[in-house]
């Protein structure tokens, strides 16, 4: 563990400017810290004799269900408007893990959580921690989706060091959780520790864990009466600012532009603890980290990316299905936007009607995707799902597109979730769409689709999707079938579907092995995909096999080898194509990690005007070097070519350099820089930032980015193309009562 700085060796300024903002903090927060109870992270005796105790006794992962190799113990009680939460973690403390860092940065530090199942049903569970330096962690978890750690409630919490490990205590508002409509809340509740002393990612719970695809917060099996929560419901709204002022070189000469700037509000209130209605009005979305980049120079459909936009986090677990009816980023710059959510205990409403000024238009094909901006549109969305007996359901999503140029896009699905005999999982989604096109063109290409052609020219048609997907998993082994058909004419037009025109047939099975020795866990898959057209050609056969491993010196890592024996692209059929990739990570202390990826084999250059194949090789790199608890700099190198087989000459080639230096004044004051250099955008970009973040609501920031080019192929200098500099301020104010 590096050695945890003390307040006599702190700068006097930065200890200065920490006080100011904690100061300012707890002036301007809401209350949510009880008078009767002294939050230092110190398990005081008195304030827990008479906690509810519970003993951390599992190992859940590596091994799964085995005897925990240190004590944890975790105490909880309650009044009537908060849950107090206290944790004792036992150990080497120089052995112990963490860092300041943002809050829901520190997943891969030791941490202390509480996880619950406020319903009892095994749908919806909470995750609420902190790491070992008192960063804040809080994640929601759904069945058969992964974790969301977007989403953020307001606690306090505290940590402190002892001889014999750490400790931690937090205190959680009712009116912050998401409960039952009873009068007495009766919940399903454990407790959970990761920590690195074995030298491996290891985590500890008071619950076993199940072999079977669930909510993994659902899996808590202890029972406790919590009486009647005292019923506050939340109302919410952050007005911000926003100052921009940018430049550019049209010509020859740099030129900055007037300073402008934004003003909007984003708000929520709660009609019950199941029901609430959010709204924003020209919401700013400046502060959310940016998209890794991506290498597209080979790349013929579009991409989709994770939503990370606070506004439509809430309730994004609702529209998840295996069509993707729903991508809340196709709503790119919203003027407003209004939300009801209702989760009940049966069922389970959304809606959500919004008015955007830039949309993007997606039309799939069958070979590539083509791409326009629509202009302005009003977007509609709404989802039903009711659930049936434990972790099933049925629902159906609705969405519609009116644009403001012409035409409209409209598409229903219907699906359901079953499970049955413990361990298999059934989906079913059937989907429509009906698409109307205006008559002013924005997508440049004279191709054409099932007769039609892909220009916007009034033309009217419709198409399905169907998807099927049977698997089982149970203790070790996991297997599954997957049917899948897109036709050429199914679009989604508040949804993401990059291609179509295909029936795809799959198969995988997987098998895990766990030992207590130099490997911890061991993990084999094979995975079998066919792909036909609507003509009932075959476009593609796909074979995949990978190894999985996790040791106890803190390193993982995979190989996997792909082989495609055919594949038909734009009526050309190529032969056999191969490839393996070989990645790992490597953690060996708190100040270092690394990890890496190779790629290299066989692959169609798609995208030059007689495609065929070359031969490809991709690596990517990435070290952290971490000098103390608050500083760290991060170097990133990634590397893709395309060679052609008979000359070797470039289809493509290029990397992407990419330099990054953090410093955590606390858990709430950061800065960083970024430089960074990418060939495919053949630029140089550079971002510096500094943040100031006390909750997940409040936010001050004020940063900069430039991008820097040679101004000709035969110079070596750069110079400054475009600017950018802005501040934030976004406040939090709590009208609840």
């Amino acid at each position: 563990m590096i050695k945890k700085l003390n307040l006599i060796s702190q700068n006097f300024i930065l200890l200065s400017i920490k006080n100011l903002f904690l100061g300012f903090f707890l002036i301007c927060s809401p209350n949510l810290l009880s008078e009767s109870f002294s939050l230092d992270g110190v398990l005081s005796e008195n304030e827990w004799s008479e906690a509810n105790l519970y003993d951390l006794e599992y190992e859940l992962m590596p091994s799964r269900n085995t005897p925990a190799a240190l004590k944890t113990y975790a105490y909880i009680k309650h009044d009537e408007e908060y849950l107090y939460i206290g944790m004792k973690a036992y150990g080497d403390p120089d052995k112990i893990r963490a860092t300041l860092k943002n809050r829901d940065q520190a997943w891969n530090e030791d941490y202390l959580a509480m996880m619950a199942d406020p319903f009892r049903d095994g749908r919806y569970g909470i995750l609420i921690g902190v790491n070992a330096l008192g960063v804040q962690l809080d994640e929601k978890h759904t069945s058969n989706a992964q974790p969301d750690n977007s989403w953020d409630i307001l606690f306090r919490s505290a940590t402190a060091f002892q001889d014999d490990g750490y400790s931690a205590e937090f205190i959680i508002p009712f009116s912050e959780l998401q409960l039952p409509d009873t009068e007495v809340q009766k919940w399903k509740i454990g407790f959970i520790r990761k920590s690195y002393q074995a030298g491996v990612q290891t985590v500890f719970g008071t619950f076993k864990n199940l072999p079977r695809e669930t909510c993994y917060a659902c899996q808590v099996d202890e029972e406790i009466l919590l009486g009647s929560p005292k019923k506050i419901y939340r109302n919410y709204i952050y007005p911000y600012i926003f100052l921009n002022q940018v430049g550019d070189r049209p010509v020859k000469d740099f030129k900055l532009q007037n300073p402008d700037y934004e003003i909007g509000i984003t708000g929520l209130y709660e009609l019950t603890k199941s029901s609430s209605i959010e709204y924003t009005v020209n919401p700013d979305f400046s502060q959310v980290e940016s998209d890794v980049p991506m290498i597209m120079a080979n790349q013929t459909f579009a991409i989709s990316y994770p939503e990370k936009r606070t506004f439509f986090l809430e309730g994004a677990e609702l529209l998840k299905s295996d069509m993707q009816s729903v991508y809340t980023r196709s709503i790119t710059n919203p003027l407003g936007a209004l939300k009801y959510i209702n989760q009940g205990e049966k069922n389970s409403t959304y809606l959500m009607q919004a008015t955007d000024t830039d949309s993007p238009y997606l039309a799939a094909g069958q070979f590539r995707s083509y791409k326009g901006n629509a202009g302005k549109s009003k977007v509609s969305i709404g989802r039903f799902k009711r659930n049936l007996g434990q972790n099933s359901h049925i629902g159906f999503i609705g969405t519609n597109r009116e644009y403001q140029l012409g035409g409209s896009g409209r598409l229903l699905e219907f699906d359901g979730l079953i499970n049955f005999l413990d361990d298999y999982i059934l989906d079913v989604n059937y989907a429509r769409s009906e698409t109307h096109e205006g008559n002013i063109d924005f997508i440049n290409t004279d191709s054409t689709f099932s007769g039609r052609t892909y220009a916007m020219d009034g033309e009217s048609f419709s198409g399905t999707a169907k998807n099927f997907r049977l698997r089982r998993i149970v203790n070790g082994s996991n297997w599954g079938v997957r049917f899948k058909d897109v036709s050429p004419t199914y679009r989604a037009h508040v949804g993401f579907v990059g291609r179509n025109d295909y029936k795809s047939r799959n198969y995988w099975y997987g098998r895990t092995y766990r030992s207590n020795g130099a490997i911890r866990k061991i993990n084999f898959r094979w995975n079998n995909r066919n792909r036909l057209n609507f003509r009932d050609q075959k476009t593609q056969e796909f074979y995949e096999f990978s190894i999985d491993l996790e040791t106890n010196f803190n390193f993982t890592g995979s190989f996997e080898y792909q082989i495609k024996p055919s594949e038909k692209f734009e009526g050309i059929q190529f032969s056999e194509q191969k490839e393996i990739e070989i990645s790992g990570n490597y953690h060996p202390r708190e100040s270092f990690f690394t990890s890496f990826k190779y790629e290299e084999g066989e692959s169609i250059a798609y995208r030059i005007e007689n495609p065929e194949i070359g031969n490809s090789k991709e690596y990517n790199l990435f070290t952290v070097l971490r000098f103390s608890d608050n500083f760290k700099i991060s170097l990133g190198h990634r590397y893709s070519e395309l060679k052609n087989k008979v000359t070797d000459e470039d289809y493509y080639a290029g990397e992407i350099n990419r330099l990054e230096f953090d410093y955590q004044v606390n858990n709430s004051l950061s800065s960083r820089t970024i430089v960074e250099k990418n060939d495919f955008n053949d630029d140089y970009f550079l971002e510096a930032l500094i943040q100031w973040k006390p909750n997940p609501y409040t936010i001050f920031y004020i940063g900069g980015t430039q991008f820097y080019k040679a101004p000709n192929p035969l110079s070596n200098n750069i110079r400054l193309e475009t600017s950018q500099l802005y501040a934030k301020f976004q406040y939090f104010l709590n009208l609840g009562s």
